[in-house]
């Protein structure tokens, strides 16, 4: 290859149109030689090169005008016929060419003068070589001071290895550049490619670059989509569409009232190549990132996901190590203010360690229970005040008890005393009821829970025969805390034999609450059921629990026994990323969700379930005989009893149901082990009044006798 420098009109000279600046538009096809002189095509270049108002070129204008053509940077050209299309310069020459036409209308154009435009210094390559060509722009424009941008630059490196088969040594020995740059621009590239022959590829914009760069750094982001490094391209067609769907605007399709079908675009979920890094970090938890792809929101993601919680706990745990040595090491500079500091963390670092006694699994946490063996659960309770029910006794209570009685006399009021005393100084149980109570979704409602706690809360009862006793109240505090918001305290203060257990938690309408204490304990472990409140997370820890303990066979032989004979099995399936309880069946081709079936039979799952999780403990099961029909009540009452002598569980249930009390006794299974409770309303005041198994089993016997 040689030159030779020549002096041209620069009429003659033609902008390129195949330039590496133009290869990331989406308008951008190859021009052949023959139609380089092409009047559009030139025209087109020209505006690609220029720019809306010469945004592109306006330092070159500035220094045209100011200082003439200064022929320091050389115009590089090939032969085309009788023209010449510029290799190097063509943003110079664009620019003489917007002046020269100012010039020609009449337009001040500064120092250039007609001369100027007529006679071009420019420098003619002879027999080019197109790969001494592209490394001449390369060192230009990729290792030089004038940078193309980053889809330009993968671009010229990709064809000198594809097109010109020159190896990656070669590339990167030629440019100047690491081999680490150029694998990773071509992996950025493809990865462009695979974006632009998707659904969304028209929406490909070059300063998008760092967010495919970005995806194609990260080893977890790679792995996601498995990205194979030998054929350059993702694997996992399902993933990459997921992604290439969030750095996009989508199109959903709704319907308003009158069911006309309307389209709106959605902004992409990812438009910062940053977000990309968050994403990386909870992109393995299904449900993190089906929660930011329903929220359409990165940062609903990141916050949801349990990955996230366990780094930054681990990340915590680390500083608080690093941090204690340092308070140790200069611990002779402590003052009285920060003593009453390092109390106070030391409060919130006893939340974190459980007793070193019987450690159990309680309300989707670690809870220590007060005795380490139970033989004897609760023989009687007096419930001073709780909601409705005032000096109440319930006495003789056996392994089995039965709460009957009309709407609205206290029945699931009654289950929840038992479950309150049972957790001791737990609020969270208590939160969890007020929960249910007000049907929150997620969190409790502070605001609600201030304004509907207006009556203290005290109950006492004897527990493995040891007195125990809790006591509720509501009150300001005279703590120094955060006032801002700040609702009220509940306070809790809970008795078993000589220890006294308290902890508050202090509400607010502007934040979350508080949590306090210095140690927390359970009597026993305790579930309560209802139908009307489902706890999905609960569940699941019940049936792995079930699994463990090799007892979730006979609840599935029983549902298949007395229920429907058609079902095979039932698993947790993993669907669309969410845990589901899965059902088979010999009468359906495929398996099916558990809520496809009957209420009843979900019903027993449930309850048999929580039976075994509560294991050594009590289980409160409110309105038992909701949707379970009366045909199946004689068997499932015996296998709850059954249930509750294989793990040492004692039952709170109530009932309005004739027949379900009725079933207790005909099953004919351990009737000395049951009292049944008849809750009455005495002058406005609830009585509650009871009957051994064995004497009701005379009376319903002998005389049909009707407790409620």
């Amino acid at each position: 290859m040689s030159s030779k420098r020549i002096v041209r009109h620069l009429d003659r000279l033609l902008l390129d149109p195949n330039n590496y600046r133009f290869i990331d538009r989406p308008e951008y096809s190859k021009v052949p030689d023959h139609q380089l002189d092409d009047t559009r095509v030139q025209q087109r270049t020209l505006n690609f090169l220029l720019g809306k108002n010469n945004s592109n070129v306006k330092d070159l204008i500035s220094s045209f005008t100011t200082n003439g053509f200064l022929d320091i940077d050389q115009i590089q050209v090939k032969a085309v016929g009788d023209k010449y299309v510029v290799l190097e310069g063509n943003r110079r020459t664009a620019t003489l060419k917007y002046l020269w036409n100012e010039f020609k209308e009449g337009n001040d154009v500064g120092k250039l003068s007609e001369a100027d435009f007529k006679s071009i210094n420019i420098v003619e390559i002879i027999d080019e070589d197109p790969v001494q060509h592209l490394i001449s722009m390369g060192l230009h424009h990729i290792s030089g001071k004038k940078r193309w941008n980053a889809v330009n630059e993968a671009q010229l490196i990709n064809d000198l290895i594809i097109e010109y088969g020159k190896s990656e040594e070669e590339v990167c020995d030629s440019l100047g550049i690491t081999k680490q740059k150029l694998r990773k621009n071509r992996r950025t590239l493809f990865l462009i490619d695979q974006y632009k022959r998707s659904d969304f590829g028209d929406q490909f914009e070059a300063n998008r670059f760092t967010i495919f760069e970005t995806i194609i750094s990260s080893p977890v982001m790679k792995n996601w989509i498995a990205w194979d490094d030998n054929n350059y391209v993702a694997t996992n067609t399902t993933n990459i569409e997921r992604l290439f769907s969030w750095i996009s605007e989508t199109e959903e399709i709704d319907k308003d009232e009158d069911g006309i079908e309307r389209s709106s675009l959605k902004e992409p979920i990812i438009s910062q190549y940053r977000q990309i890094k968050e994403l990386a970090e909870f992109i393995n938890d299904d449900q993190a990132v089906k929660r930011m792809e329903e929220s359409r929101s990165i940062a609903e993601g990141y916050s949801y996901s349990d990955a996230i919680g366990e780094n930054r706990l681990k990340n915590a745990l680390n500083s608080i190590k690093s941090e204690v040595n340092v308070a140790f090491n200069f611990s002779e500079h402590l003052t009285q203010d920060d003593y009453l500091e390092v109390e106070r963390l030391k409060v919130k670092l006893d939340r974190l360690i459980p007793s070193s006694e019987a450690r159990i699994v309680i309300n989707d946490k670690l809870m220590s229970s007060y005795f380490a063996t139970i033989s004897n659960h609760f023989d009687n309770a007096f419930i001073h005040s709780y909601r409705k029910l005032n000096k109440i006794k319930v006495k003789n209570l056996s392994k089995v008890n039965i709460f009957a009685g009309g709407n609205n006399m206290g029945k699931t009021s009654l289950l929840e005393a038992f479950y309150l005393l049972s957790q001791l100084n737990d609020l969270n149980a208590f939160l969890g009821l007020e929960k249910y109570r007000g049907k929150f979704q997620n969190d409790f409602n502070a605001k609600w829970i201030d304004k509907n706690f207006i009556d203290a809360i005290e109950i006492e009862g004897s527990f493995n025969s040891v007195e125990t006793s809790l006591y509720l109240s509501k009150e300001t505090t005279e703590e120094n805390i955060e006032k801002s918001g700040y609702l009220n305290t509940i306070n809790a203060e809970a008795k078993v034999k000589e220890s006294t257990l308290n902890s508050s938690i202090h509400l607010y309408g502007n934040k979350e609450a508080e949590l306090r204490f210095s140690k927390s304990q359970i009597l026993c472990p305790a579930t309560f059921t209802s139908p009307y409140r489902y706890n999905h997370v609960l569940l699941k820890k019940a049936h792995a629990y079930a699994i463990e303990e090799k007892y979730f066979d006979r609840v599935i032989d029983f549902i298949r026994e007395h229920l429907d004979n058609s079902i095979q099995k039932i698993e947790m399936i993993n669907v669309e990323g969410e845990s589901r309880f899965m059902v088979t069946s010999s009468a359906i081709n495929e398996v099916i969700d558990i809520t496809k079936y009957g209420e009843g039979l979900q019903r027993v799952f449930e309850i048999a379930l929580l039976m075994v999780y509560s294991k050594n403990g009590i289980i409160c099961i409110d309105e038992i005989d909701s949707a379970i029909h009366k045909t199946l009540l004689i068997e499932f009452t015996k296998f709850i009893q059954q249930t509750a002598d294989t793990f040492n569980v004692q039952v709170f249930l109530s009932t309005h149901s004739k027949e379900c009390i009725d079933a207790f006794i005909k099953n004919q299974y351990h009737n000395e082990h049951l009292t049944a409770y008849a809750l009455t309303d005495e002058d406005g005041h609830i009585k509650c009044k009871y009957i051994d198994g064995s004497r009701l089993e005379q009376l319903v016997e002998s005389i049909n006798f009707d407790i409620r």
